[in-house]
Order: C-alpha cells, then sequence, then structure tokens
C-alpha cells in the first residue's frame, strides 16, 4: 500500500505539486548557480589565465557532471514508473543499480585524470602557465569524480520519490560548504596554506562529499517504500539496462554541451583566444537561467512518469500545460536581464577591456535563443519520462551539435559577432523538431490511455 506522501504525484492537484516540488529544487540550483557565479569569481581574482584555465576545463568536467545527470535521470525514470506501478522492490533495486554504475564510471575518470589531461590540454593551449594550472585542476575533478557523481545521481533518486526536500538540503550544503572553503584555500585564510587554483579544485571535492553524504545517510534510513537496502538486493541486469536505456543518452545529452564547448574553443581561438574567456563566462552565467528551469523539469520528470504507470492521461496533460509555462516564464526573464545588463554580468569576472567589449555583444546575441529552447528542455524531459531517451539524444545531438557547429563555423569567416547567432538559429530548429517529435510521441503513448 502507497502512502499519502509518495501519493500526491497521483492525486495532488498539478500546480500546488509542481510549486511544491520545483520550488526547493530551483531554490537549490539557484544556490548551485550562485556557487557556479563565486567559484569562478574567485578564481577570476587570481589571473585572467588562470580562469582561462578553468574555463578549458569545464568541457571535461561538464562530462562528469553529465555522467551523474544521466545514472540520476535513468533512475529517476525507472523508479518513478515502478512506484506509479506499485513495484516497490523493483524501485529499490533501481537505486543500488545505480551505484554499480557509479562505482564504474568513477574508474574510468580516475584513469583519465591520471593519464590523460595533459594531451587534452595541448589540445587547447600553447600558453605554459594556463596548460600548467589547468591540469592541477582537472586531475583533482577527475580522480575524484566520485563525489560528483555520488552526489548528482542520488538526489536524482530521491526526486523521484516526489521528495524535494533532501535533494535541496544536499546540494545547499555543499554549495554553501564550496563557497566558503574557495577563498580559505585559494588565498590561505585561517592558517591554511595558499593552493591558488589547487584550492578551488579541493574545496569542489569537499562540497560535493558533502552533498553525496547526505543522500546516502537519507536513502538509508527513511521510511519510505524507496530506501537503500544491501541485504535484500539481487542483481537484475534488465533493471540496470532499463536506467542505461535512459540514462545513457541522458548523459550523451548533457556531454553534447562540453563536446561543443571544446569544438568553438577552437572555432574561436583563431580568432580571439579572449573569446576563449567569453565563452566560458557565458556558461557560467547562463547556469541562472537554465538551472532553475532545469528545476521546473525535475519536478515535471516523476510526475509525468508516474502518472504514465498510473494510467492517468489527464494529470500527464495538465503537467505539461503547467510545467511548460513555469519554464517559459523563468526563460523570459532570464532574456530580458541579458538583455538589459551584459556589461554588469561580463563585470563580474573582473574582465579585460577587450573581454567586456566582446561579451556585451556575445551575451545579447546568444540570449535571444533562450526562449526557443523552452520548448527543446521540457520535451526532453517529456520523453525520457516516457522512456525515450534516443528522442532527448537526438534533439540534443541536432540543437547542440550537428547545427550550431556548423553554422559557428561559417559565421567566423565573416567576423566573430556573427559566431554567437549560431545559437539562436539552432535552438529555433531544434523547437521545431522537438514540437513534431512531442506529437508522434504523444500520439503513441498518451492518447491511447482510457
Amino acid at each position: 500500500m502507497e502512502n499519502k506522501e509518495l501519493n500526491k504525484m497521483g492525486v495532488k492537484p498539478i500546480l500546488p505539486l509542481l510549486l511544491s516540488m520545483s520550488l526547493p529544487i530551483v531554490f537549490s540550483m539557484f544556490i548551485q548557480s550562485l556557487y557556479n557565479m563565486v567559484d569562478s569569481y574567485f578564481v577570476s581574482l587570481i589571473s585572467e589565465k588562470a580562469f582561462r584555465a578553468v574555463s578549458l576545463s569545464f568541457p571535461i568536467q561538464q562530462i562528469i557532471i553529465s555522467c551523474g545527470v544521466g545514472i540520476g535521470v535513468g533512475v529517476n525514470s525507472f523508479c518513478s514508473r515502478k512506484l506509479g506501478e506499485g513495484k516497490f522492490k523493483e524501485a529499490n533495486y533501481g537505486i543500488i543499480n545505480s551505484l554499480i554504475i557509479v562505482c564504474f564510471t568513477a574508474i574510468l575518470f580516475f584513469i583519465f585524470g591520471v593519464f590523460f589531461t595533459r594531451p587534452i590540454f595541448k589540445l587547447f593551449t600553447s600558453d605554459i602557465e594556463v596548460y600548467e594550472m589547468g591540469i592541477v585542476y582537472l586531475s583533482i575533478v577527475c580522480i575524484f569524480s566520485f563525489t560528483c557523481l555520488l552526489q548528482i545521481s542520488q538526489e536524482k533518486t530521491i526526486q523521484s520519490t516526489g521528495r524535494m526536500i533532501v535533494p535541496m538540503i544536499s546540494q545547499l550544503a555543499g554549495s554553501i560548504l564550496n563557497i566558503i572553503l574557495d577563498p580559505i584555500l585559494i588565498f590561505g585564510y585561517f592558517g591554511f596554506p595558499a593552493m591558488g587554483i589547487k584550492g578551488a579544485a579541493v574545496a569542489t571535492i569537499f562540497g560535493q562529499s558533502v552533498g553525496g553524504f547526505i543522500c546516502i545517510i537519507y536513502l538509508i534510513f527513511n521510511n519510505s517504500e524507496i530506501r537503500l537496502n544491501f541485504k535484500e538486493f539481487k542483481y537484475n541486469h534488465h533493471i540496470t539496462k532499463a536506467i542505461l536505456n535512459v540514462g545513457f543518452p541522458a548523459t550523451l545529452m548533457q556531454s553534447i554541451t562540453a563536446f561543443l564547448t571544446m569544438a568553438l574553443n577552437r572555432v574561436l581561438m583563431p580568432i580571439s583566444e579572449v573569446a576563449v574567456s567569453v565563452l566560458g563566462v557565458y556558461y557560467k552565467i547562463q547556469t541562472f537561467v537554465f538551472l532553475p528551469t532545469y528545476g521546473i523539469t525535475q519536478a515535471i520528470l516523476p510526475v509525468i512518469g508516474y502518472n504514465y504507470g498510473a494510467r492517468k492521461k489527464s494529470r500527464i496533460d495538465e503537467t505539461l500545460k503547467i510545467g511548460s509555462l513555469m519554464a517559459l516564464v523563468l526563460m523570459v526573464i532570464g532574456t530580458l536581464v541579458f538583455q538589459i545588463f551584459p556589461s554588469k554580468l561580463m563585470s563580474i569576472f573582473n574582465p579585460t577591456p577587450e573581454m567586456l567589449e566582446i561579451g556585451t555583444i556575445a551575451l545579447k546575441i546568444i540570449s535571444i535563443s533562450f526562449i526557443p529552447a523552452t520548448i527543446t528542455v521540457v520535451s526532453a524531459t517529456f520523453f525520457q519520462a516516457l522512456g525515450k531517451g534516443n528522442y532527448s539524444l537526438f534533439v540534443s545531438v541536432l540543437r547542440q551539435f550537428a547545427i550550431i557547429l556548423p553554422v559557428a563555423k561559417l559565421m567566423s569567416y565573416i567576423g566573430l559577432n556573427y559566431v554567437w547567432t549560431a545559437y539562436p538559429i539552432a535552438e529555433t530548429i531544434a523547437a521545431i523538431v522537438c514540437i513534431i517529435l512531442g506529437k508522434k510521441l504523444y500520439k503513441e503513448k498518451i492518447s491511447i490511455i482510457p
């Protein structure tokens, strides 16, 4: 028998349900965005080259985050559907299967951190100072990737039950600790040695460790139908496959941004190396827009998954309608901020005059893409909730690689400012494709529900 707290995804009015589930996530996403800003701010105080080193490390760091998100999305989709079907034991098995995937993935990144960080950095900079700082930062992040993978994946596991407070506490604790430790470890306050860029990486690892620990403790000791219980676990490769069927495409989908960033860095460097730093600033600032929007979609995903498993068509329809409107409001606000205050946003990172000039124009052009991105982000969640991770992957490849990269390369022959137009062009085309695929999937999966 389900308890009332789990049952809320099947009976509670959609608007209050999404607000109660999404607000804690949006708040924690806001804190995480603030952490990203503060983290980058302290690194920029070291030097512009230090900031560039972290910017060049960001794609690999994003791949690690993407793996955590992918595993989490996979287990979230699996567990929410099993809970909707009343199959609690299978949902429990999904948690431990996700931890096995986390451990295997962490081993791969450990190997990468030890052997491949130097060859990677040689591809993107000839500046020895940037090169050396980047190696230090990226090696630490990769070798200790387990902490990031654990925190992100298990936050999403808990979200599959409709509980959003614990993931919020996890993110808050990790982000706040990181913000506190950043200046202490970077500049050597309170008797600590000044570690420079190494201190920023160490602070990140400590914050993620605390966040992951909070999630694991909750999953072991909570009294709901879904909990971490190793004694009753029996490995089932079908469950692992079900998680990966959604999670692997989600990982690739999230990782495409990282590969795009590396490719765009290669496009921008012959024009201006300062533009590489501008691109890094954009990805830091845009988290204030996209992470809260992803927070909304993280609330949408388990609600759709649960009600799809429970065969409740009207609740799926209402969730899509209200969730899309909430995401659109956030994107409109983000667009207005980028259009009105681009120079102030750039000024946060102690820019050189050249960096400020390039960045002000870039932010205004790129932010045009935010509104059509609402359709692609919500559609991706809809696809994932119904177990169609391949649809999400296709759309992400389209919007973040197949269109944007060739357009950016073509525009680079005209001038630097034209390169940024690749973002709104790609998002608009991808949004049209999402509408077509969404209507097709809705007809096949939702319309047939009595």
